[in-house]
């Protein structure tokens, strides 16, 4: 079967030598040249050819065939997947390590004092971590507290408040429930990951029984120990301490040692004073001076006296 026709440009001269597929729009031929294969065509004909009428067709484009390096590349391609970065190890894996070479032997001693002081670096970012992750926890525990708060504050001000039994048994009903919630919050175990009360997704089934139990414990203690004043300051937070913290201040402020600002001030008081007291033993008033340059000197003289009673009253403060 000759088809030379068919052949692109640059195999004008070369012919096809066998038709190893065939359909109605598709026909794949080998080019040769001698008896040597040199490469491999794929003829996308029309859609309205058929293998009857071929020779009266032409090429509408030619596709070339893939070669083995274009497959091994692709295959590569799909084969290779995405590099991921190499994975951290935590600190705590770290740390681990650590003491683990510096609990073995025949180590420089170079090399131990570099490794103890990494060690010790990594415990205290350790450390710092956990802190920072119990301040959250923390915050988040206190954010719940403030909500069940404010609800035990507004169920107690409707007990007051109601005028049938009927509303009053509602707003008591509710009253316990809060005041439960407080208790879990009040006993909530502080090495546990804190089960908030008011999930913005729900919690698992597992979580979710283990919070029941938390509860139910915390209720149970709560009977037991009964800490009715230290339970009512954390529920409501109205402990009337105004006398004593008045006190405190006070004791603080006697106690308190002068800064070292304060010490400079009292230093420049005093040679203010000092300078002062020299330039009034040299300055004799003059017998012909006028009345009138007479009482500049005199206000000076009371408004020296007057700063300085201030500066000892300050004086005898700190001291």
């Amino acid at each position: 079967c000759f088809l030379s026709s068919f052949c692109d440009r640059e195999y004008r001269h070369q012919c096809i030598y066998s038709l190893d597929h065939l359909q109605d729009d598709v026909l794949f031929a080998r080019t040769l040249k001698g008896n040597q294969e040199i490469t491999s065509h794929w003829l996308i004909l029309g859609a309205s050819c058929r293998p009857t009428n071929l020779h009266r067709i032409g090429i509408i484009s030619i596709a070339m065939a893939p070669t083995a390096g274009t497959r091994l590349r692709f295959k590569n391609a799909r084969s290779k997947k995405p590099q991921q970065a190499k994975k951290v190890p935590s600190l705590k894996n770290r740390i681990r390590g650590l003491e683990r070479f510096l609990s073995r032997g025949g180590i420089a001693d170079a090399t131990r004092r570099v490794k103890k002081a990494e060690l010790e670096q990594l415990k205290e970012e350790h450390e710092k971590k956990e802190n920072v992750a119990l301040e959250k926890k923390n915050t988040e525990k206190y954010k719940r507290r403030v909500k069940v708060m404010r609800k035990l504050r507004q169920a107690k001000n409707r007990i007051e408040q109601a005028t049938d039994d009927a509303e009053r048994s509602e707003h008591e009903k509710k009253f316990k429930t809060y005041r439960e919630e407080m208790m879990y919050i009040y006993y909530y175990p502080k090495a546990e990951p804190y089960l908030s009360l008011f999930p913005s997704t729900p919690h698992s089934e597992e979580n979710q029984k283990h919070q029941k139990e938390l509860r139910a414990e915390a209720i149970a203690r709560f009977e037991k120990e009964q800490p009715t004043e230290a339970f009512h300051q954390f529920c409501f937070n109205d402990k009337d301490s105004s006398s004593v913290g008045e006190a405190r201040a006070a004791v603080e402020l006697l106690l308190k040692k002068p800064t070292k600002e304060q010490v400079k001030k009292q230093k420049k008081a005093r040679s203010k004073r000092d300078k002062s007291g020299e330039k009034s033993k040299h300055t004799p008033a003059l017998v012909d001076q006028d009345d009138d340059d007479e009482m500049p000197d005199a206000s000076m003289a009371t408004g020296d006296k007057e700063d300085e009673e201030g500066e000892q009253e300050e004086d005898d403060f700190f001291l």
